[in-house]
């Protein structure tokens, strides 16, 4: 083979890596549909290309508009919860989405900030004391389950060689936590009993969870919301005085609610919210006797 033979061979290799790797290009590093385009009509992946995506300009501009338009949805998320209640799970099931945060984005910031802002808030668990009284008393409204708090917390402690008085305090500590990172446990929950009240409206289940968790995660950050104000004027153990306004407060804005997304008169929206409320100060006085109970048993 002449020297003009290897040349053209090489040249024409040259050429089939070169159609090789156009044609790579040319397909979605996801999915490996044929894109047309910079997106994928598949799965909506965008084309990469190096000189333009790997710029450190490229990287600072969508990093600095990814941070902007974060915090203005949330700020306007936020806004619209506490201002307009209902308005964002109506938008939700109308189809309106974009503008505003996901709701299970805006219950995780919630949680987030619920989580390292008040760590030992004692509005989500039940005493260790009140449980101990409930059971004395036979108040199934303090001790639902009748649970023997004393007789297991001196076991427990007798076990772990601790004295009952340093063990009340991990275990508040352990509740405390658990209190806070367990909220999610209620949206299925309540919001399955939204949706037996509001089917006749809604006849899907998700609308209602959606509605459950714009409303748990605006009770969270009304709580969140409350702490600032009780601080300023001395008061440090509040956790009864914030549940109790709390669960007189949260009826109110739940009724807001669902007039708004749901549409019935008045008078069938209150009596619809006072089931739906008195469901969910149930479940939130359960959850709060189970987190401290399950502390106990996880020491």
């Amino acid at each position: 083979m002449g020297y003009c033979d290897i040349s053209q061979h090489i040249h024409c290799m040259e050429e089939k890596f070169d159609q090789s790797v156009a044609e790579v290009r040319e397909l979605c590093a996801s999915c490996g549909a044929k894109l047309k385009g910079d997106y994928c009509r598949k799965c909506g992946e965008k084309k990469i290309i190096p000189e333009r995506d790997f710029s450190i300009r490229k990287f600072l501009n969508q990093s600095l508009w990814h941070l902007v338009h974060f915090d203005s949805k949330l700020l306007k998320s936020v806004w619209l919860l506490f201002s307009k209640p209902g308005f964002m799970t109506a938008e939700w099931i109308a189809g309106r989405r974009v503008g505003y945060m996901k709701p299970i984005q805006m219950f995780l910031v919630a949680s987030v900030l619920f989580y390292f802002f008040l760590p030992t808030t004692t509005a989500h668990f039940t005493g260790p004391h009140d449980l101990v009284m409930g059971y004395d008393e036979q108040n199934y409204v303090m001790n639902f389950f009748q649970y023997d708090f004393a007789k297991a917390l001196a076991s427990k402690s007798s076990e772990l060689g601790v004295t009952e008085e340093t063990l009340t305090h991990e275990i508040m500590d352990a509740a405390a936590e658990r209190s806070k990172t367990w909220l999610f446990l209620l949206i299925p929950l309540w919001g399955f009993f939204i949706f037996l009240l509001f089917r006749q409206k809604i006849p899907y289940l998700v609308p209602h969870l959606v509605f459950a968790m714009h409303a748990l995660t605006f009770y969270i950050l009304l709580d969140l919301s409350i702490h600032p104000f009780l601080y300023l004027f001395g008061i440090i153990h509040g956790g009864k005085h914030i549940f109790l306004f709390l669960t007189l407060s949260f009826p109110v804005y739940q009724a807001l609610a669902a007039r708004r997304i749901y549409g019935y008169t008045w008078p069938i929206t209150i009596v619809k919210t006072l089931g739906t409320a008195a469901v969910f100060v149930f479940l939130i006085l359960l959850y709060r006797q189970v987190v401290t109970i399950s502390a106990l048993g996880m020491q």
